[in-house]
């Protein structure tokens, strides 16, 4: 197995036909058969059903299965390539997820700009569990993530947390710093945006028989265009409300029983690779301009 073959299973998945894979590859077509056979006798499995009469070629079992080796594979490659082309520059991969990406590290990564071609910086995003996973593996140098787990080989240090506010859409606006009874909220308007474990449990005794509502969202970037109506709110990280209130006809407010606050951790390898350790140097150097924390 090796990329040439990788190459042309994917380009037939991609155009689903031998005639158009062939044309993008540049070769003929029997050249190309010749090499998804060749793949074929390696991995000691049949990727593609090639039924005569089909007008489309269509992925086996065992198929699907290697699709995403295959994808992981042409990833690796292009990293390859990437590390190939910039032997001059310093590399440096940060995950995080979502909402920290967009509400919270903006000034950190303009920061990381000044680098120039100086610096390479990857930003990837995740959910909390797989940031673990990928620094783990070494795929990611830096993540900031909304869990706390024990991994022998990770370190984690909390890095900032906030609190969770009522962020309702309404005019005319009123004063964000007071508080708001919860009684006064309108069930039928709320969504729920979702959050760690810590979260729910607040939120499960905090509604009592009421429980969720029907609609619930996982990204930021949907929960604002849902609330699109006065009167509409969600129980949402600071970052977020305050963005919002700063962007259209928005209000945040406390709750006297206020929802556990939001921690989020950096964590890196305990072992950095020998290339990355630079990089990460220079984000930290960065980080303590930026937020001025310490990390305990």
């Amino acid at each position: 197995m090796d990329t040439v073959t990788i190459e042309a299973f994917l380009a037939v998945i991609r155009h689903g036909s031998l005639t158009e894979a062939a044309n993008s590859l540049f070769i003929s077509q029997s050249t190309l058969s010749g090499r998804l056979a060749e793949l074929e006798r390696e991995v000691g499995m049949i990727l593609i059903d090639r039924g005569r009469g089909m007008r489309t070629l269509t992925l086996t079992d065992q198929g699907k299965e290697f699709l995403v080796i295959a994808k992981r594979w042409e990833d690796l490659v292009q990293d390859t390539k990437r590390i190939q082309s910039q032997t001059q520059s310093i590399m440096l991969s940060i995950g995080a997820v979502d909402t920290i990406h967009t509400y919270v590290l903006p000034s950190l990564y303009q920061a990381l700009r000044k680098y120039g071609k100086d610096l390479n910086v990857r930003l990837k995003t995740h959910n909390s569990t797989e940031l673990y996973l990928q620094v783990d593996r070494g795929e990611i140098d830096v993540a900031f993530t909304l869990l706390d787990l024990p991994m022998r080989n990770i370190i984690v240090r909390k890095f900032y947390s906030e609190p969770r506010v009522v962020l309702r859409r309404e005019m005319p606006l009123r004063n964000t710093s007071e508080f708001i009874d919860a009684e006064s909220l309108d069930l039928e308007s709320e969504i729920f945006f979702e959050g760690d474990p810590a979260w729910h449990t607040w939120y499960q005794r905090w509604k009592d028989k009421n429980g969720y509502p029907s609609l619930q969202v996982d990204t930021a970037q949907l929960l604002v265009s849902l609330l699109n109506k006065d009167g509409a709110w969600a129980i949402v990280p600071q970052c977020i409300a305050q963005k919002m209130v700063a962007m259209g006809p928005f209000a945040y407010y406390r709750l006297v029983d206020p929802p556990p606050e939001r921690i989020c951790y950096k964590i890196q390898a305990k072992y950095p690779k020998s290339s990355s350790i630079e990089g990460i140097n220079i984000l930290n150097k960065c980080l303590d301009s930026l937020f001025n924390k310490d990390e305990n």
